[in-house]
């Protein structure tokens, strides 16, 4: 295991690469290096947050994320990604959709109708809160109240994660493109049932104008910002626990 010092530059150097600049008149605050090292007045709390609409970013104000059949049956065909890392992976997603309070929508398949097993109580525990619809569509975007429930959050950027990526995600994911929004697809939370079916499905999904993306790319983005301290020390515990795979407690 690399030592901790280490990791911690790894997820600093990642968030720094993610972090725009901010511009605008509420931008008053000039910071210079000198030496090296910057100085920043007491409770600096970094550059102001850009307008929803002027963000070419994820943020908090603009995103939502949406998971699509994540089931136990489903998840059974899944066969180019370990299970566990899957888990582990959509799991820091979801913790990190909820710390930062953007919409949530889960959706599952065929469970009012015949009895189908709903979605991984492990995730879905995770955002009690979260919209739920229970569809018998493939194509969830078919379904009137899924996509009412995605234009409900107001939100145009769409965290899009779904079983399986070439049949349950893309559907969705192509058709949201072309109704006007923008799909981030963490690839590394979604698979199935070969390694070619994924990437077809993921090719599909990119030449409709879909980004892929990995899961550790949300943390980054929603948070953006290292002198933002309000979730700083909670979106860190999630890098650590889910990202690096260390105890989150350990001091850095």
């Amino acid at each position: 295991m690399k030592p901790i010092h280490i990791l911690t530059a790894a997820v600093l150097t990642l968030s720094s690469a993610l972090t725009p600049v901010a511009v605008g008149a509420a931008d008053t605050i000039e910071i210079k290096t000198v030496n090296g090292v910057a100085t920043y007045p007491e409770g600096y709390q970094g550059r102001p947050h850009r307008a929803a609409q002027e963000d070419p970013f994820l943020s908090p104000s603009n995103a939502a994320l949406i998971l699509i059949d994540y089931q136990p049956p489903i998840l059974q065909g899944v066969r180019n990604i370990d299970h566990e890392e899957l888990i582990n992976n959509t799991t820091g997603l979801i913790k990190t959709a909820v710390l930062y309070d953007i919409p949530i929508i889960f959706s599952h398949v065929a469970v009012g109708l015949n009895g189908y097993n709903p979605m991984i109580e492990e995730l879905r525990k995770l955002a009690p809160d979260a919209v739920f619809i229970d569809r018998t569509n493939v194509n969830a975007w078919e379904e009137p109240e899924f996509v009412a429930a995605v234009e409900a959050t107001g939100r145009k950027k769409l965290i899009m994660g779904g079983l399986w990526t070439d049949v349950c995600l893309a559907y969705p994911a192509i058709e949201a493109e072309k109704s006007g929004y923008d799909v981030y697809v963490p690839e590394d939370t979604v698979g199935s049932i070969t390694q070619l079916s994924h990437e077809n499905g993921m090719r599909r999904m990119i030449e409709a104008g879909v980004e892929p993306i990995t899961w550790n790319v949300v943390p980054a983005e929603l948070q953006r910002d290292h002198a933002r301290s309000d979730k700083l020390k909670e979106v860190t515990r999630i890098f650590m626990e889910h990202l690096f795979k260390v105890d989150p407690d350990t001091t850095w």
